[in-house]
């Protein structure tokens, strides 16, 4: 039996984005939070499949919203990037939140929380997967 336990952070302050991620030999599940109140918010389900071009991965997605949150886009954006990139099926949950965010800082939020991800693909990669 496989399994290991991480725990990754990109960002700093108010925008930094907290990873905890469970990796096993048949998939991935992460939870995302960060910001000033985290949260669940949303969750995303992306499983691997071949895709048209050159036997290239693609992923099929299922996202399930909080009513109410804006989460789910990033669990949906997150969940596909890993699943794509380490083809393994993905499940993500997101929970981000500052009060009043203006577009610039869910941007940086946003892109924290990419670069989070790609410090998961490289440590699921050193893993073997």
């Amino acid at each position: 039996m496989f399994q290991e336990e991480v725990k990754l952070s990109n960002g700093e302050g108010r925008y930094k984005i907290y990873i905890t991620a469970i990796i096993t030999r048949d998939g991935i599940s992460a939870i995302v939070t960060g910001g000033e109140r985290p949260h669940v918010g949303g969750s995303a389900l992306s499983v691997p499949r071949l895709g048209n071009a050159e036997d290239k991965i693609s992923c099929d997605t299922w996202v399930t919203p909080r009513p109410g949150h804006r989460d789910s886009e990033a669990a949906s954006l997150l969940s596909r990037m890993i699943c794509t990139d380490t083809g393994m099926t993905t499940a993500v949950i997101a929970g981000i939140h500052i009060d009043k965010a203006e577009q610039e800082e869910i941007s940086i939020l946003m892109e924290n929380s990419r670069e989070a991800a790609r410090l998961l693909i490289k440590k699921v990669k050193e893993f073997g997967g």
